[in-house]
C-alpha cells in the first residue's frame, strides 16, 4: 500500500511539475508572442524555391499615360499570405474608379506590360501577380448598395464580405454563400468560385445573378447564365485571366436563427451519418465538419456541426465582433509546437465549444432543453484575425475535392502522407460542396467533400520541401480517387496532374487566348501551366 501510495504521489507530483512547466514555458515573452497580433506586415523575405525572377526587373522606356495613374508603387516586389513568392513587379496600380481600371489597361497596353489583378492576395500560387507585371490593387474600388425589395446586393469588385454582411445583416438578410473569412474581396471570391459552410446551393457560382468585366481591350460587357454566358462561366472560377471583374449582383436570402448541434462520430461513420441526417434535410441552414489532429484520435475522430432552423421571436440581434481573439490565437499557436499543443486545442473545442459559444439565446427554441440559438449571419461572419500572429513562420492552405464515399480512403491517405513526410498539419475542415454546373472550371463535378488543410511552416528551404512533396503526394491521392484539388494554392503539382484532376484546362487557356488574344491578363499560375 506504502509503495502504490508512493507512485501515486510520484504521479501526481510529475503530473504537476510538467503543468507547471508548459505555464512557465508559456509566460513571459512566450505567452505575449502567442497571443498578440502582429505590430506590423509580417516579414515575407524569404522566397522558395529559387527562382531567376528574384532581382528586381530592368527599367523599361515607358510611354506616360496622358493623365497620371495612382500608383501605388513603382519597381519594388510583392508577395502574398503564404510569405512565399516574392516577386519584382513594374508597379501597383491603386483602383478606386472605373476610369482607373481603363486606363491602367491603356497603359499596359502602350508599354507591353502584363497585367495582373489582386484583392487581399490569399491566392499563395501567384495568382494574382507576374515578374515585371502590372498589379492593379482593386480594394479601393469597394461601393455596395442593397436592393431590399429584390434581396440582390450590387457589390463592386473591391469590397469585402465583410462590407455586405454589415449591410445585409442591418436589413434582414444574408449571403447565400461565401468563404469561411469575409475579409476576401467579391473580385477574388468570384475569381476563385469560393465556397464555405453554407452547403446550399454550392458554390459562390450559383448565387451570381449577373457580374460586370473589363476585357483586356477596354470594352465593358455584361454576363451572366443569359447573356455573354460562356464569359460568365469562365471568369467566375477564372483567376482574373479573361478580365477585370468591375462588380456583380448577389442573390440573398433571409437572415435566419438556427440550433447549433454538434456531434462526434469515427470518420468513417461522418459520410453515413451526413447522408442520413443532412444530405436530404431542408431544416439544415449551415454545416461543417473537423477531423481530430489530437495524437490520441489522430484523423480518427470527426465532428459535425450542423445549424438547424429554429424559431426565434423579436428581432435577430446585429452582428458582433469576436470577443476572444487573444485565446484563440494563443491556442492556434500552441498546438504548432507538437503533440500536447494540438491535444488541447482539440480538447478544448470538444469540451469547451458549448460553454464559450456566444447564443442568441437558451431558452426561446421550442421542444428543446436549453439550446444554443445562432444567426446564420453571426456563424458566417468570421475575419480569422486569431490566424494574424508575430511568429517567424508561415501557415499554409490546400483544399482537395473528394467523392463522398471515398472519405475513407482519401483520410487513410492523408494520414499516411502527412506521418510519411512529417508535415506539421494543424487542422483539417470538411465542407460539403454540391455539383458546379456554372463555371467553365468546376473543381465539384460531383457532389463532394472539401477536405481544407491547413498546414504550419517555418521559413526555411527545409521546411519548404516537405510542404512541396506532402502537395504532390495529396494531389496524386486526390485525383486517384476521382476528385480534384483547388488551384489557389501552391504551384507545386505539375502540368501532369492539374490536367488528370482537369481535363477542361486546356479547353480554358484556348478560351483564354479568343478574349484576351495579346495575353495581356497573366499569372505565375497561367505563365507555368498554359500551353
Amino acid at each position: 500500500m506504502k509503495r502504490w501510495i508512493f507512485r501515486a504521489r510520484k504521479r501526481t507530483t510529475w503530473i504537476a511539475s510538467f503543468f507547471f512547466a508548459i505555464f512557465a514555458l508559456f509566460t513571459g515573452k512566450k505567452a505575449l508572442d502567442y497571443s498578440s497580433p502582429p505590430g506590423r506586415e509580417k516579414n515575407c523575405d524569404f522566397a522558395f524555391p529559387d527562382e531567376p525572377t528574384s532581382s528586381k526587373p530592368t527599367t523599361l522606356t515607358i510611354t506616360p499615360p496622358p493623365k497620371p495613374l495612382p500608383f501605388e508603387t513603382n519597381g519594388g516586389f510583392i508577395n502574398d499570405a503564404s510569405c512565399l513568392n516574392k516577386t519584382p513587379i513594374w508597379g501597383i496600380v491603386r483602383v478606386e474608379t472605373l476610369d482607373d481600371v481603363s486606363r491602367a489597361l491603356a497603359f499596359a497596353r502602350d508599354n507591353h506590360l502584363k497585367v495582373s489583378v489582386a484583392g487581399q492576395r490569399h491566392s499563395m500560387g501567384g495568382q494574382t501577380f507576374t515578374a515585371g507585371g502590372l498589379v492593379l490593387d482593386m480594394r479601393g474600388f469597394n461601393k455596395i448598395a442593397l436592393d431590399r425589395q429584390r434581396k440582390i446586393m450590387h457589390a463592386q469588385s473591391g469590397a469585402t464580405w465583410a462590407q455586405i454582411q454589415h449591410l445585409a445583416d442591418y436589413n434582414g438578410l444574408s449571403v447565400q454563400a461565401m468563404q469561411s473569412i469575409n475579409i476576401f474581396t467579391v473580385g477574388g471570391s468570384l475569381s476563385v468560385n469560393a465556397h464555405g459552410i453554407a452547403h446550399r446551393p454550392g458554390p459562390l457560382a450559383s448565387t451570381v445573378v449577373s457580374l460586370r468585366i473589363m476585357l483586356s481591350n477596354g470594352e465593358i460587357r455584361t454576363a451572366s447564365l443569359s447573356e455573354n454566358s460562356e464569359l460568365f462561366r469562365l471568369a467566375i472560377g477564372g483567376y482574373g485571366l479573361f478580365g477585370v471583374i468591375l462588380d456583380a449582383e448577389l442573390q440573398l436570402v433571409e437572415n435566419e436563427a438556427y440550433i447549433l448541434d454538434t456531434h462526434y462520430m469515427s470518420a468513417r461513420d461522418f459520410p453515413a451519418y451526413y447522408n442520413q441526417n443532412v444530405a436530404a434535410n431542408p431544416e439544415v441552414g449551415l454545416v461543417y465538419g473537423r477531423l481530430s489532429v489530437s495524437p490520441t484520435t489522430y484523423l480518427n475522430e470527426a465532428a459535425i456541426h450542423l445549424y438547424r432552423k429554429a424559431p426565434f421571436s423579436g428581432p435577430i440581434p446585429p452582428l458582433a465582433a469576436a470577443s476572444h481573439d487573444r485565446i484563440d490565437r494563443f491556442v492556434i499557436n500552441f498546438s504548432k509546437t507538437g503533440k500536447l499543443g494540438r491535444w488541447v486545442r482539440w480538447t478544448l473545442e470538444k469540451r469547451g465549444e458549448a460553454i464559450l459559444h456566444t447564443c442568441l439565446s437558451r431558452n426561446q427554441a421550442i421542444n428543446q432543453k436549453e439550446p444554443c440559438l445562432v444567426s446564420r449571419n453571426q456563424e458566417m461572419y468570421d475575419s480569422m484575425d486569431y490566424l494574424r500572429n508575430r511568429l517567424k513562420d508561415t501557415d499554409i492552405l490546400q483544399e482537395y475535392f473528394v467523392p463522398q464515399d471515398k472519405m475513407p480512403a482519401f483520410v487513410d491517405g492523408l494520414k499516411q502522407i502527412v506521418e510519411r513526410n512529417r508535415a506539421n498539419l494543424l487542422n483539417v475542415t470538411i465542407r460539403v460542396v454540391h455539383t458546379d454546373t456554372v463555371s467553365a472550371l468546376p473543381y465539384a463535378k460531383q457532389n463532394m467533400f472539401a477536405y481544407v488543410l491547413y498546414f504550419n511552416q517555418e521559413l526555411n528551404e527545409r521546411q519548404g520541401q516537405i510542404l512541396q512533396q506532402t502537395t504532390i503526394d495529396l494531389v496524386d491521392l486526390a485525383v486517384g480517387l476521382q476528385g480534384t484539388f483547388y488551384l489557389p494554392y501552391q504551384l507545386y503539382y505539375s502540368p501532369e496532374q492539374l490536367r488528370r484532376a482537369y481535363p477542361e484546362i486546356d479547353s480554358f487557356f484556348a478560351a483564354k487566348k479568343e478574349y484576351d488574344p495579346d495575353a495581356l491578363f497573366s499569372s505565375k499560375f497561367y505563365e507555368k501551366y498554359a500551353r
